[in-house]
């Protein structure tokens, strides 16, 4: 019984694991005839923020809750972005990173022409919807 409770506890405690707290992930898209960029980053801490290649603030857009950012962050994991091919940029172009400070930066980035794996793209859309 013992053992059981223990490994039991040993599991609920690594499944708690939280997101390291420089990680991020950010999502933009940006071209066309404006040339703006439109950029939108996720913090470990669930902070959700927008910045325009036109503008110099950032804006705090929400809050999301530690399971919805956790969950994003083990999706963004599970794409291993390390593995895919940078892809080229077209008139629109359209990036997904994963980032941790100095330690690494894995992006994807792609134009119309030329699309990403569908695991990206339905990445890509899922944390659009975050915006809505």
């Amino acid at each position: 019984m013992k053992k059981y409770i223990t490994c039991l506890l040993a599991t609920f405690i690594f499944s708690c694991k939280s997101v390291p707290e420089n990680q991020q992930i950010t999502v933009a898209s940006g071209g066309g005839v404006t040339g703006v960029w439109h950029e939108y980053t996720l913090k470990a801490d669930g902070q959700l923020l927008h910045k325009a290649s036109n503008v110099d603030s950032v804006e705090v857009i929400k809050t999301l809750s530690k399971s919805k950012t956790k969950n994003f962050f083990k999706q963004i994991e599970a794409l291993k972005l390390s593995e895919k091919q940078a892809g080229e940029p077209g008139n629109m172009s359209y990036t997904v990173q994963f980032s941790e400070r100095k330690k690494f930066a894995h992006k994807v980035q792609w134009g119309d022409n030329k699309m990403p794996a569908d695991s990206v793209k339905t990445f890509y859309d899922g944390f659009m919807e975050l915006l809505k």
